[in-house]
């Protein structure tokens, strides 16, 4: 430490000491230090060494505001740098969709493929799009698997869809000649005649034996008892015009 540095470190705290009111810190001021220079406190060396130590204090307090300032200001131009970058990476990647459309619309035709709620009618569409659209694409080979799957899943449900109603005609067409050949049980009878109407009862049967009031009899062999392979009639029930229930009608004694 200079000389100067000392004086000025246990001699001004003194004398503003002797000029500051009790309670109060002394204030080293240009008017402070104008005051003492008036009492005779400072030789002309001390004079410099001191307005030296004020000018010195004062640009480090002003370096210390500015450094605060500069940091803050730091801070805001890094969070905006940041977010300009962000802004402009996502510009980026809206242009890569511009400029390859097709990358982009075939990355959304493998997340629809792979989506278990899609609609195969949807699917089949965007798939046949993107061949048409896209014929010199680097995926053009894979979209138009994609599209030959969908094709063949779709004609196997058809097909199987066709094949379960034929199966049921058949079966039905089967049922309706055992029918009239009274060749059913009367489990079978209760099936098949289960809410039909009164007039196709009456297409497929013929007229009753007799009809009374919410049922009909159809006397003879008709019904077929599984165990003594013998055949009754058949009372059939009605309720607003539509069979509710079948059963078997013995011979009179």
């Amino acid at each position: 430490m200079t000389r100067h540095a000392l004086i000025l470190a246990f001699v001004l705290p003194a004398a503003f000491g002797l000029c500051a009111l009790p309670g109060q810190a002394y204030d080293l001021s240009q008017e402070k230090l104008d005051t003492l220079d008036q009492m005779g406190y400072f030789t002309p060396g001390f004079k410099d060494a001191v307005h030296d130590y004020v000018d010195t204090k004062h640009a480090l307090e002003q370096a210390g505001a500015e450094k605060t300032k500069l940091t803050a200001e730091l801070a805001v131009l890094q969070k905006q740098s940041m977010e300009s970058q962000a802004k402009a990476i996502a510009l980026r990647q809206e242009l890569a969709k511009f400029e390859h459309p097709d990358e982009s619309d075939f990355v959304a035709l493998q997340q629809h493929m792979s989506d278990p709620t899609a609609k195969e009618e949807d699917l089949i569409a965007q798939a046949q799009a993107y061949v048409w659209t896209y014929p010199a694409s680097p995926h053009e080979s894979e979209a138009q698997q994609y599209l030959e799957q969908i094709e063949k899943k779709m004609a196997a449900e058809r097909k199987a869809i066709a094949d379960a109603q034929a199966a049921r005609d058949a079966a039905h067409a089967k049922l309706v000649q055992r029918a009239k050949a009274h060749d059913l049980n009367l489990g079978e009878w209760r099936d098949f005649l289960r809410d039909m109407s009164q007039d196709d009862l009456v297409k497929l049967l013929g007229q009753p034996t007799s009809q009374e009031d919410g049922y009909w009899i159809y006397s003879g062999d008709w019904v077929l008892d599984p165990n003594t392979r013998q055949k009754a009639g058949m009372e059939i029930n009605f309720n607003a015009g539509r069979v509710i229930s079948v059963a078997e009608k013995l011979p009179s004694p």
